[in-house]
């Protein structure tokens, strides 16, 4: 993103921002001046890295276990004690899953997965739009995921389902946000190379990437540019959208 000013001293809260796409968000805001807040749950390493990037105080780090309510309500409070009261921008990136198969699928990761995928955006949202309303300004922007729309894989039914309700909510929040000027988007990313794949044992995408027109798994710096694109004055008529950047599928 070249024009200069369209993101300086924003603030900016990314969940899930150490590693992979939600990293390079917080980079790439940073970059453009924004103040960022990035939330991490157990890659402290990781989220550090993001301070090379950090001019003097411009960068804090927030450590949040989305699974339980109460630390999202936590981190929530951090945020707006160290932004004096400000969120210009929300990006709900954070997401959990564990692949299991529907046999193995337990009420209990299920419930874990609708808690840190969906309810934990739920609860930012709605408190981000307390103080966004006020002043007629705001964006939130959802990080939903390419592969819902076909189901999922056979062991990720969780995950899938999960995201499909982020959509739903983004669009709710949207029609609820219009008034106020509270625009409010989902992005679908398609298979990215991140470390997240390894993570959770796919250690060989060929086949995957096969799939795509493109014929290549997306760089998280392309799901990052969508991102700010639509944090930017840019994108000011534009809510209520999913938006796609999977390689053509």
């Amino acid at each position: 993103m070249k024009d200069k000013n369209q993101l300086k001293n924003k603030y900016v809260l990314v969940t899930g921002a150490s590693s992979g796409i939600g990293f390079q968000i917080a980079k790439d805001f940073l970059l453009e001046g924004a103040f960022v807040g990035v939330h991490y749950h157990d890659n402290l390493n990781g989220a550090k890295r993001i301070l090379k990037f950090a001019k003097n105080k411009q960068c804090k780090l927030f450590k949040s276990d989305f699974s339980k309510s109460e630390e999202v309500s936590a981190l929530w409070n951090e945020f707006i004690q160290w932004s004096k009261g400000h969120v210009d921008i929300l990006v709900n990136n954070a997401s959990f899953v564990k692949p299991l198969s529907l046999e193995n699928l337990s009420e209990e990761e299920w419930d874990k997965t609708f808690q840190v995928n969906l309810k934990a955006a739920f609860q930012l949202s709605r408190t981000a739009f307390s103080i966004m309303s006020k002043k007629k300004n705001g964006r939130i922007i959802n990080i939903s995921s390419g592969g819902w729309k076909y189901g999922g894989g056979k062991d990720t039914i969780h995950y899938s389902v999960s995201k499909a309700a982020l959509e739903a909510l983004t669009m709710a929040f949207a029609k609820i946000g219009a008034p106020h000027n509270i625009l409010v988007n989902a992005i679908r990313p398609g298979v990215t190379d991140t470390p997240f794949h390894k993570k959770i044992g796919r250690n060989d995408l060929s086949a995957r990437r096969n799939l795509v027109p493109l014929k290549r798994l997306a760089k998280p710096s392309e799901i990052s540019h969508m991102v700010l694109f639509l944090a930017s004055s840019k994108s000011s008529f534009i809510t209520n959208t999913i938006i796609s950047v999977t390689g053509g599928e």
